[in-house]
């Protein structure tokens, strides 16, 4: 196996309670043929104190910045890369001592532009695998297309499990050749929302024209990190939404890319929903709200093309009740959804 340098980029904000932890399992790679560009992007604890202690390891770049968002310290580092194969690694998170070695062994093997691999979710006291298929496999040029489409959303059998809409997009997870990212840049979250490393991917597997997937488990996502910002109400989520998706509009090229694309605004409800189940407003203003959402005109033709031939009995149940405009008993369902994921 030839020894090409990796890049590994690690946006950092006020993670001090964990970032030994991903950086420890960094410096540890089975693969030593490493740089990690660390951006601070202005954290207000004690984070640029833990990375000092890294800077004596000379594989470590690590670069401090006023605060502006993941989107542009992903950038940074992307600005600064020398690797011919990059990756990203999220602060609170970790990776397998052999994840590297066994990525690019993989990609070398198939002549691949990008890696993907399965994540354990890291509970505070239980750790739950997710895969994206069954068995390892490799992809040629047609079955990139299809995985650019479940970039941007599940389709067809796909929709058994709409609320795994991201579980594709993930940055992490995830071995680039650095030639596939050329001129593609993270978009701001004060634009978007959320979703910044969906819709980087939704362009990137534009460029992949071969793939391989390995059925191993080797980055942990910590879903315990109380500051994290999937834990927070979003007051303008539906409007950065609608921005997001005209961003997506412009990565399908096809009619299933785009069969997607509509998929991803009827689905989306799931998680505006769950986002207003979060805010101190009452029932009957969250209720309006979400009357609004489903009452415009994308969404209506979001949900008149929605096949529902393969979702389960209860999200049958759930996307009735968004497609008819059923505010009440969507909220209660919605509740319950927010109740059984903390």
């Amino acid at each position: 196996m030839d020894n090409p340098l990796v890049s590994i980029i690690v946006p950092v904000y006020n993670v001090e309670t964990y970032l030994s932890q991903c950086l420890d399992s960094l410096q540890n790679q089975s693969y030593t043929n490493i740089e990690v560009i660390v951006i601070d992007d202005g954290s207000k604890d004690n984070s640029w104190s833990v990375l000092q202690k890294y800077v004596v390891d000379k594989r470590f770049c690590c670069i401090s910045q006023n605060n502006q968002g993941v989107s542009e310290a992903r950038n940074k580092g992307l600005d600064l890369v020398k690797g011919e194969y990059i990756m990203f690694v999220d602060a609170d998170d970790w990776l397998d001592c052999n994840a590297v070695t066994e990525c690019v062994k993989a990609m070398q093997e198939s002549n691949s532009d990008v890696c993907l691999f399965d994540y354990m979710r890291e509970f505070q006291y239980i750790s739950e695998r997710r895969s994206l298929f069954e068995n390892s496999q490799r992809f040629d040029e047609k079955a990139c297309q299809d995985l650019q489409c479940r970039m941007i959303a599940p389709t067809g059998t796909e929709l058994v499990r709409p609320q795994t809409l991201d579980s594709f997009g993930t940055i992490w997870g995830k071995l680039y050749k650095r030639s596939v990212l050329t001129d593609i840049k993270f978009v701001d979250l004060k634009v978007i929302g959320t979703a910044e490393d969906t819709l980087f991917n939704c362009f990137a597997f534009l460029q992949v024209k071969k793939a391989v997937y390995l059925h191993e488990a080797f980055y942990h996502y910590r879903k315990y990190n109380a500051g994290a910002e999937t834990k927070k109400y979003k007051p303008d989520l539906y409007q950065r939404w609608n921005k997001l998706f005209e961003y997506m509009g412009r990565s399908a090229c096809s009619e299933k890319a785009r069969t997607a694309l509509s998929n991803r605004i009827a689905l989306s409800i799931i998680g505006l929903g769950l986002n207003e189940c979060m805010s101190d407003q009452s029932f009957s203003q969250k209720k309006k709200q979400l009357l609004h959402i489903i009452g415009q005109s994308h969404y209506k033709e979001a949900y008149r093309e929605l096949d529902f031939t393969y979702f389960p009995i209860h999200w049958k149940l759930f996307f009735f009740c968004a497609k008819h405009r059923l505010a009440t008993p969507l909220l209660l369902l919605l509740k319950v959804i927010h109740r059984i994921i903390g």
